[in-house]
């Protein structure tokens, strides 16, 4: 491609850059992920299990229910990492929206929305799955609140 055809279309080809980017962050996220240390499953598991035991118990019991405590979220490299994917697929999506709006080659700013709208569904789409295993676990947990009552 000719230089004069690279200038003609710089917002195009950001776009293509911002959505590619994008792509590469959210599946790198995807499929190395988690950066920072996690606890084990089984301890998180087991201390779910153990608040619901107690809240069931001192609802039966009429006791009331302690205060929530409220935790500030702290910014790690995960969390940076998973709204950064999101944020550079949108920063993508502006620049082929201004891309059409200046009339650049619509292949170039057709091909940046692409890129930046699959990694905005890919982090949808993650989020989506992690929400729906949560709730099955949660399921699990309530249907075998009996033996953890004991």
């Amino acid at each position: 491609m000719s230089e004069a055809a690279l200038r003609s279309a710089p917002f195009s080809y950001a776009a293509i850059g911002f959505g590619a980017s994008a792509l590469c962050l959210a599946l790198l996220i995807v499929y190395a992920g988690p950066f920072t240390a996690q606890p084990d499953i089984g301890t998180t598991i087991g201390e779910i299990a153990g608040n619901i035991r107690a809240a069931a118990q001192r609802a039966l019991q009429g006791d009331p229910q302690p205060q929530a405590t409220v935790i500030q979220p702290n910014w790690d490299i995960d969390r940076i990492l998973m709204a950064g994917a999101p944020a550079l697929g949108v920063v993508g999506l502006v620049m082929a929206i201004v891309a059409f709006i200046r009339r650049e080659p619509k292949r170039a700013a057709a091909c940046g929305m692409a890129l930046s709208i699959g990694a905005i569904l890919v982090q949808v789409l993650l989020i989506a799955v992690l929400i729906i295993a949560g709730i099955m676990l949660l399921i699990g947990i309530m249907q075998n609140m009996d033996s953890i009552l004991g």
